[in-house]
């Protein structure tokens, strides 16, 4: 199973609610979903997935953005909310990160009307693991999510341990992937039912870094994933070259594009031809820019589908 970690923001949600609406989100896609504000755009993509069956998990305490406050502040809003956790498909996620978990995720629960056993615990460490065995005793949550510590992985392996990783290296500024055009992603599809966890997780394309706003970039990167012969799974970054200022975003990304034509035109595998590639295809055949919002959008569509096939191809 693959939990792809993604902070609600619009594109992150729109590539869930594309892959939705054309009937190509895998059922070994569960998302977990970090909301960073309350908007409509969040509410009907929760309801969408929920509407055709998908399960999912929504974080309630997110570690970023301004969820939790405007939530507070609007009664509606978080009546809201509180009504799609308490939908059986809806995990509740929960950051165990400090001791306030003793009293806050107990209350958090019952005003979802759910269980402890209907969370999904995030471990940031195994300083805080006492706090989770205080709260949950001799029971476990239906999903703990580790990062890769030697005492966690022990404490969790067949016990629904979910292996969470940043398998996207950040390189500041864009021009820097220049440098490194191909890069190992993972290979915890292959793994983790070796390894005796339930699933993996990652942020996708998009990386553990959070910023709330992008902004014209000297340089435009492509980001895609593709697997090798092995079906351990690469990046590659296809990158702008006139990259001394912020002046013709459309040209940059033309630069980039014409990159990544030239080399889907020479890979073979099957598993790459995703409804995310495509649309790169389609920019290149229209000559039009979508902006960079989008290209982040297709870059996701892409990711997700291309686990879900591997997931069935392996």
């Amino acid at each position: 199973m693959y939990f792809p970690f993604l902070r609600g923001k619009q594109n992150e949600l729109l590539a869930l609610k594309n892959l939705k609406d054309a009937e190509i989100l895998s059922d070994s896609i569960f998302p977990v979903i970090e909301p960073v504000k309350y908007s409509k755009q969040l509410v009907n993509t929760l309801k969408g997935l929920l509407s055709e069956g998908h399960n999912m998990i929504l974080i309630m305490n997110p570690s970023v953005g301004t969820f939790i406050e405007e939530l507070n502040d609007n009664e509606q809003q978080m009546d809201e909310i509180l009504k799609i956790m308490s939908h059986p498909s809806v995990t509740i996620g929960y950051h165990l990160n400090s001791e306030a978990a003793l009293e806050e995720l107990p209350q958090l629960v019952e005003r979802c009307s759910r269980t402890l056993a209907d969370t999904a615990i995030f471990h940031n460490n195994q300083i805080n693991l006492d706090i989770y065995e205080k709260i949950f005793g001799e029971f476990e949550a239906r999903y703990n999510f580790i990062p890769d510590q030697k005492p966690l992985k022990r404490r969790f392996r067949n016990k629904n341990g979910v292996i969470f990783r940043d398998a996207f290296i950040k390189r500041t500024p864009n021009a820097e992937y220049l440098n490194y055009e191909v890069e190992w992603f993972s290979s915890d599809h292959l793994d983790f039912e070796d390894e005796e966890f339930l699933g993996f997780s990652d942020y996708s394309i998009v990386g553990k870094e959070y910023a709330e706003s992008g902004f014209g970039a000297k340089a435009i990167a492509i980001h895609v994933i593709y697997p090798d012969e092995s079906n351990n799974l690469w990046i590659r970054h296809f990158v702008s070259d006139s990259n001394e200022n912020r002046a013709d975003q459309a040209g940059k990304f033309g630069e980039a594009l014409s990159k990544f034509v030239e080399w889907y035109d020479k890979t073979e595998s099957v598993l790459i031809n995703t409804q995310g590639l495509n649309e790169l295809l389609d920019c290149a055949k229209n000559g039009n820019y979508p902006g960079l919002g989008m290209l982040k959008r297709y870059s996701i569509k892409h990711h997700l589908e291309l686990i879900g096939n591997m997931l069935v191809k392996v």
